[in-house]
């Protein structure tokens, strides 16, 4: 299913690209160029989710038996790099370049786009959030924030194109120069985010950790819930739980009601693959 999801991204960033390409060169806009480059890195980092999304959905190994999900986040540093080094691309061309006046073509290439991007964000955030994949809510904020980046591009493009003096033309330039900066921060922010969950980030969501919780406190049994580490994997997660019970329970109880625990918690829509429950019988 992500797979299908990242191709049709792929589409429409292919396509985006291309029109943006011909418009910059049609209208003269520098403005439009980095806007351009910019959508070549949404149509990069599609290529490389859509290898990373096939190496994260393989079976779990003897060698790596909680799976390979963390893949996904390897691949969300690579889409994170490419947008910083395609950001300081940007600014490189766009001060070692030439300055001419833009036409409207621009605004009009740009007015599209930024429909587009939008219509593309929120399909991904929503396609993101169902399937629990931070492959494609890595793809929906770039994507979004591709959209601010044309919106300040369209401004400045504007104020290019209406300016009645000749010094106006240097808009057209100062646009290029902010989208790359927009681009830099995106980039800088999805590396850290990402960094940090390939090293065994913890869920912190209380919602999410109290709906297990009110799962396993209604086994008799179950004497207080200790604690509930929800590691992220990728789309899925990997929880350690530590229970009190009844130390008067016996063993083929226990074994019963674990197993049943286990159960119920992957029946939560939270795509939870792995369990490990510990027990205590302490009180205090």
């Amino acid at each position: 299913m992500t797979t299908k999801i990242m191709i049709k991204s792929f589409l429409v960033n292919l396509g985006l690209t291309s029109l943006k390409l011909l418009g910059a060169f049609l209208s003269n806009s520098l403005t439009l160029m980095g806007d351009a480059i910019h959508c070549l890195s949404d149509m990069l980092t599609d290529i490389v989710s859509l290898i990373g999304t096939k190496i994260a959905n393989k079976k779990p190994t003897k060698t790596h038996p909680y799976g390979y999900g963390k893949v996904e986040y390897l691949t969300s540093i690579i889409i994170s790099l490419f947008i910083i080094l395609l950001g300081i691309g940007i600014i490189y061309n766009s001060v070692s370049g030439s300055i001419q006046k833009p036409n409207k073509i621009g605004v009009i290439i740009m007015f599209l786009s930024i429909i587009i991007k939008l219509s593309l964000s929120n399909y991904l955030f929503n396609k993101g959030k169902e399937l629990n994949s931070n492959i494609l809510l890595t793809n929906a904020v770039e994507s979004r924030y591709d959209s601010y980046c044309s919106i300040f591009a369209i401004i400045f493009l504007g104020i290019s194109l209406i300016g009645k003096y000749k010094i106006f033309i240097y808009f057209d330039l100062i646009g290029s120069i902010i989208i790359s900066i927009l681009t830099i921060k995106v980039g800088i922010t999805l590396l850290i985010e990402n960094t940090s969950n390939i090293l065994d980030c913890i869920e912190t969501n209380e919602y999410k950790l109290n709906i297990i919780k009110n799962v396993i406190e209604k086994e008799k049994i179950v004497y207080k819930v200790k604690e509930i580490k929800l590691l992220k994997y990728g789309s899925y997660y990997i929880a350690n739980i530590t229970i009190k019970i009844n130390e008067q329970i016996e063993l083929n109880e226990i074994y019963i009601t674990i197993k049943k625990i286990k159960e119920n918690i992957k029946n939560i829509p939270l795509n939870i693959k792995h369990i490990d429950i510990n027990l205590s019988t302490e009180y205090n």
